[in-house]
C-alpha cells in the first residue's frame, strides 16, 4: 500500500538544507564525503521533482521516496515525503496558508496513489489536528500522534527502568495541555504515578476539565512544575520553553516538542537526563537507501511511523485525529508497530542516540546524592537537597531485589554499557551471545525458557556441571554453620582439611598448598615460588600456551596478541615450540631458568596434546639442569582428561602443580598451587619470609567447602571413568565423520577435553570475501584477515549448533578453526549422541554450502582448475 507524509522546515535556517550546496563551492573547497552525500541527495531530489512534474515555482515539493519498505511479517509499503514551504513559526502565524499547502500536498499524494497521508509536526497541529483534511481530502489522514504518545511513554518507562526510578512513587509534570499528545500522556500517567502536575499556557476550560478529571494540579508557569516533579513529559507547539538549568537534580525530561521544548544546555549537567520522545528505529528489514532513512540512520519520528504502520497493515483509515486520543487506540498502534519490527527500546537526546556514558554519569550523580552516600560531609553540595532526617526521601527509590530471570531483561544492555560492549556488539545480530538465567547439571536455560546442552562447561570450570546438589549442600551448610568468611593469619578448618585432601590425591612429592581465587593467581604463585626457591630469574614456556592474563602469567602465555598492549612484560621470559624436546634441551642447557611451565594439553591453542613421553622427558631435562617443572593443570585437572590429573597418564611428578577452574565445584572461585615441601621452605620457611606471598580471599570457607564437596563427588560418581568413556565415544564418532566429511580435518585431545579442527576455507572463497571490498582497505585495516576468514567454519558451526540444535559450544580463542568439545564430566551417552547427530548435520550443511559457493565462483569466473579439491 502507498502512503505519503507531509514535512516542513523547522526554521528559516533549515530551509537551506535542501539546497545542498547548489553552487558546488563547498564541495570544491572541501570535497568531504558528507558533502558528496548531500550532493547526491540534491540530485535525487531534483530528479524526483522532474518526474512528478513539479516546477521550480511550485510551492509543494516531493523531497524523498521510501520505496519497498518491508516488515519482518512480509508486509510491504511505498511512501513519499512532501515538503510545504513554511517553517514552524510561519505555520503558527498563518495556519490558513499552511492548510492550503497541505491540501495541495494531499492532492498530489492521492494522484500518485497514496491511500493514507501522515501529518508531521506543525502540519498535524493546524486544521483541528487533522480533522479538516479528513473531511475535505480525497484520502485518509492521520496526525501520527497515537504512536508518538506510545513511543514517548515507552521512553519514560525505559528511562525509569534504567535509573531505578519507581514511577508509582513519583510526581510527574506534563507540559503542553490541553494539546492532544500531552492530554493523552496525562490520562495514561494519572493512575500510574504518585501525583500529576499539568502545565498549560493559560487556564482554559478544556485544561481545567482535564485537571478535574485526573485530580491533578493545573499550573500556567513551567518553573513551579519543574520544582515539584522529578519526571517531566513536555509536548508544546511553541518549543524552547524548558531551561535545563531550572531542573531539579535527578530529573528526567521526555521532550516530544517539535521544535524541541528543551533549550540546549550551555553547560551539560550529569544529574539530569534530557531525552527526545516520540522516536523509534524502523525495522531492520527496511532498506535505508532513501534520503530520509539514510541521513537519520533509520531513526524516525513516530508520526511518520504510525503512517508506515497503517500502510503495512493496509488500513486506509483516519486514525489519530482531534484533541482526544483514545488510549486503547494508542495501545493498539503500539502493538502493531512492534509486530512489524519498530524498535522503541533506545533512548535519544536531542535526536541523537543517548550515549551509555550519559546514563552511567546520571546514575552515579543521583545515587551518590542519596543520604546514605553523602553523610559526614561527603558530597555536601548535594546533601541538603535530599536530606530528610537521615531517611531516603519518597522520590528516591532504591532498586528492588529481583530474580535472575527478572534481571535478564536488561542484562544484555547493561553488559554492553558497563562490562564489554564489543562482545555484545559482535554477538548481537548473529546469535553468538545468549543470556542464560539458569543452569542445572549439563544444561543451561535462557530467559525464554529454552534449554541448551552445555558443551563448554566454563572452559573446564564445570566438571561437575551446573549447581551440583552436593556442592550446593556443602556451601549452604557452611553458611548455616556461620563458618568464618576470611580469617587472615588464623586457621580455617575447611582450608586445612581441603589442603590435606589435595596433597593425598596429588602426584608424589607435592606436599604444600597455597590457595588462591583463580588459575592466573595460582600461576603467579608458582612463578614467584620458582624464582624465590632457585634464585634464578628466567622463566621458560611454550608457544601457543595459555597460563592467564595477569602480568606474570601473561609473560609466560604464548600468544603475542595478548602481549602487545601490555609490554614490557616480565624480563627474561622465553618460549619454545610445544612438544619439541630438542628445543627444550637447548634452552635448559644454560641453566638460567627458574622453571619450565607447561600444559599437558594446550586448550586455548587448539587442544594440542603433548606428544607421548614428552612430559616425562621434560621432567628429566629439568632435573638435569636444576630447573623446576611447573605443570599447569588449571584446565586439565580433576578428571577432565580421564585421570584425576593429566600427568597421571605417564606418572609425571612435577615440582609445582597449579589447579583452579573446577576445584570450586562450579559455584565458588577457587585456585591452588601445590609444591614440594623443600621448595616452600626455601622461599617462605622463616619468620621473615612466611608471609611474602599471601592473598586476602584465598582459602575462604565457602570456597573450601565447595572444594571438599567437589573431590567427594569426583570419587563417588566415578567421573574420571565417565570422562574416559564419553571421550572415546566422541573421538571415534568424530574420527569417522572426518572420513566422510572433508570439512572436518581431525579431532584431538583426551577424555572430555577435545577439539575438532576444521579445514581452511577454499582459496576462491577467501578471495571472494576479500573482493567484496573493492578498495582493499579492509585487508589493510584488519590484521590477519585471511586467518579471520579461515575461522568462519568454526564460528558457523558454533552458531548453528546454538541456534538450531540448542547446543552451547565455543571455539578456541587462540585458534578459532578449532571447536572446543568440553562438556561436564557427567555428560551422558545419550547427550553425547545428540551432540554428534547435530554436529554431523551441521558439518554436512556447511560442506554443501562451501562446495556450492566454491563451484559457483569457479564457474562464474572461468577458473576450472584441474585436480582442484574443495576444502572447508
Amino acid at each position: 500500500m502507498k502512503f505519503s507524509f507531509l514535512i516542513h522546515p523547522l526554521t528559516n535556517e533549515t530551509k537551506g538544507l535542501m539546497q545542498l550546496d547548489k553552487s558546488r563551492m563547498l564541495l570544491a573547497n572541501w570535497g568531504s564525503n558528507i558533502l558528496r552525500f548531500c550532493l547526491d541527495l540534491h540530485r535525487a531530489t531534483e530528479a524526483m521533482q522532474e518526474e512528478a512534474a513539479i516546477s521550480d515555482n511550485a510551492q509543494v515539493r516531493l523531497v524523498d521516496e521510501l520505496a519497498k519498505l518491508a516488515s519482518p511479517t512480509g508486509a510491504q509499503a511505498d511512501g513519499r515525503l512532501y515538503e510545504i514551504p513554511m517553517d514552524a513559526r510561519s505555520i503558527l502565524d498563518n495556519p490558513e496558508q499552511a492548510i492550503q499547502y497541505m491540501e495541495q500536498a494531499v492532492d498530489d499524494a492521492a494522484k500518485w496513489g497514496a491511500r493514507v497521508v501522515g501529518l508531521g509536526s506543525m502540519t498535524g497541529i493546524v486544521g483541528g489536528q487533522g480533522e479538516h483534511l479528513a473531511q475535505r481530502g480525497p484520502v485518509a489522514v492521520t496526525t501520527g500522534n497515537s504512536l508518538t504518545v506510545y513511543a514517548a511513554l515507552q521512553s519514560l518507562l525505559t528511562a525509569c527502568a534504567e535509573t531505578d526510578i519507581d514511577l508509582r512513587r513519583e510526581a510527574v509534570a506534563v507540559v503542553g495541555v490541553p494539546g492532544s499528545i500531552a492530554t493523552a500522556a496525562a490520562r495514561w500517567l494519572a493512575p500510574r504515578c504518585r501525583n500529576l502536575l499539568l502545565v498549560g499556557r493559560r487556564v482554559s476550560p478544556r485544561a481545567s476539565r482535564l485537571a478535574a478529571e485526573l485530580t491533578a494540579e493545573l499550573l500556567v508557569d513551567i518553573p513551579p512544575a519543574l520544582a515539584g516533579a522529578r519526571l517531566v513529559v513536555s509536548a508544546t507547539s511553541t518549543g524552547n520553553c524548558i531551561e535545563p538549568a531550572s531542573l531539579r537534580p535527578g530529573s528526567v525530561v521526555i521532550d516530544v516538542g517539535v521544535p524541541t521544548d528543551l533549550i540546549p544546555p550551555i553547560a551539560p549537567r550529569d544529574d539530569v537526563l534530557l531525552l527526545s520522545g516520540g522516536l523509534a528505529y524502523v525495522p531492520v528489514t527496511m532498506p535505508r537507501d532513501s534520503m530520509f532513512l539514510g541521513f537519520y540512520q533509520g531513526v524516525i519520528p513516530c508520526c511518520l511511523g504510525e503512517t508506515m504502520v497503517l500502510a503495512l497493515e493496509e488500513r486506509a483509515e483516519c486514525f489519530s485525529l482531534g484533541r482526544d486520543l483514545d488510549l486503547d487506540s494508542i495501545e493498539e498502534i503500539g502493538d502493531l508497530a512492534r509486530k512489524h519490527g519498530f524498535d522503541f527500546s533506545q533512548l535519544f537526546s536531542f535526536g541523537q542516540k543517548l550515549e551509555s556514558s550519559a546514563l552511567a554519569r546520571f546514575r552515579k550523580a543521583t545515587v551518590r546524592r542519596r543520604p546514605e552516600y553523602s553523610h559526614n560531609g561527603t558530597n555536601g553540595r548535594f546533601h541538603d537537597h535530599f536530606q530528610t532526617n537521615g531517611r531516603v526521601p519518597p522520590d528516591v527509590s532504591l532498586p528492588p531485589s529481583l530474580t535472575t530471570a527478572q534481571l535478564a531483561d536488561r542484562a544484555s544492555q547493561l553488559h554492553e554499557r558497563y562490562i564489554n560492549p564489543i562482545l555484545v556488539g559482535l554477538g548481537r545480530n548473529n546469535g553468538f551471545i545468549k543470556t542464560f538465567v539458569r543452569g542445572l547439571g549439563n544444561e543451561l536455560w535462557d530467559a525464554d525458557g529454552k534449554a541448551y546442552l552445555d558443551f563448554v562447561a566454563g572452559f573446564g570450570s564445570l566438571n561437575l556441571g551446573h549447581n551440583h546438589p552436593a556442592v550446593v549442600r556443602a556451601v549452604r551448610a557452611a553458611l548455616e554453620e556461620q563458618a568464618p568468611g576470611f580469617t587472615q593469619s588464623a586457621i580455617n578448618p575447611l582450608a586445612a582439611t581441603l589442603a590435606e585432601q589435595l596433597v593425598a590425591l596429588a602426584p608424589p612429592g607435592l606436599e604444600m598448598v597455597f590457595f588462591a581465587n583463580s588459575g592466573t593467581e595460582a600461576v603467579e604463585a608458582a612463578l614467584k615460588l620458582a624464582r624465590a626457591a632457585t634464585g634464578r630469574p628466567g622463566l621458560l614456556s611454550c608457544e601457543r600456551s595459555f597460563h592467564g592474563k595477569s602480568l606474570g602469567s601473561l609473560s609466560v602465555t604464548g600468544n603475542p596478541v595478548y602481549h602487545r598492549p601490555f609490554g614490557p612484560l616480565l624480563p627474561e621470559c622465553q618460549s619454545i615450540p610445544f612438544g619439541d624436546l630438542e628445543a627444550l634441551e637447548r634452552a635448559l642447557y644454560m641453566r638460567r631458568f627458574a622453571a619450565f611451565i607447561v600444559e599437558p594439553i594446550q586448550g586455548e591453542g587448539g587442544m594440542i596434546v603433548a606428544p607421548a613421553g614428552y612430559l616425562r622427558a621434560a621432567q628429566e631435562l629439568c632435573r638435569t639442569s636444576d630447573t623446576l617443572l611447573i605443570v599447569d593443570e588449571v584446565q586439565t585437572g580433576l578428571g577432565r582428561t580421564g585421570t584425576l590429573f593429566a600427568v597421571d597418564e605417564e606418572g609425571v611428578e612435577p615440582d609445582i602443580l597449579t589447579l583452579a577452574k573446577s576445584l570450586g565445584g562450579g559455584l565458588v572461585p577457587l585456585g591452588a598451587m601445590l609444591c614440594r615441601r623443600d621448595l616452600w621452605m626455601k622461599a617462605y620457611g622463616s619468620a621473615r619470609t612466611f608471609a611474602l606471598h599471601t592473598t586476602t580471599f584465598g582459602g575462604g570457607s565457602l570456597a573450601c567447602a565447595a572444594g571438599l564437596a567437589t573431590l567427594r563427588v569426583l570419587r563417588e560418581e566415578d567421573l574420571c571413568a565417565n570422562a574416559r568413556a564419553r571421550g572415546l565415544q566422541l573421538q571415534h564418532a568424530i574420527g569417522d565423520l572426518a572420513g566422510r566429511c572433508h570439512l572436518v580435518r581431525c579431532v584431538r585431545g583426551r577424555g572430555l577435553m577435545l577439539g575438532l579442527e576444521f579445514r581452511p576455507m577454499p582459496d576462491t572463497m577467501v578471495a571472494h570475501f576479500k573482493g567484496t571490498d573493492p578498495s582493499g582497505s579492509i585487508s589493510l585495516l584488519v590484521p590477519n584477515l585471511d586467518e579471520l576468514i579461515h575461522s568462519i567454519p568454526g564460528l558457523y558451526a558454533m552458531q548453528i549448533l546454538l541456534q538450531t540444535h540448542g547446543i552451547y559450544t565455543q571455539v578456541a580463542r587462540s585458534n578459532p578453526r578449532v571447536l572446543r568439545i568440553q562438556p561436564p564430566l557427567a555428560i551422558t551417552e545419550e547427550q553425547v549422541s545428540r551432540f554428534l547427530s547435530a554436529l554431523e548435520n551441521t558439518c554436512h550443511e556447511l560442506q554443501f554450502l562451501n562446495e556450492s559457493v566454491d563451484s559457483t565462483i569457479r564457474k562464474s569466473i572461468g577458473t576450472h582448475q584441474g585436480g582442484a579439491r574443495v576444502v572447508g
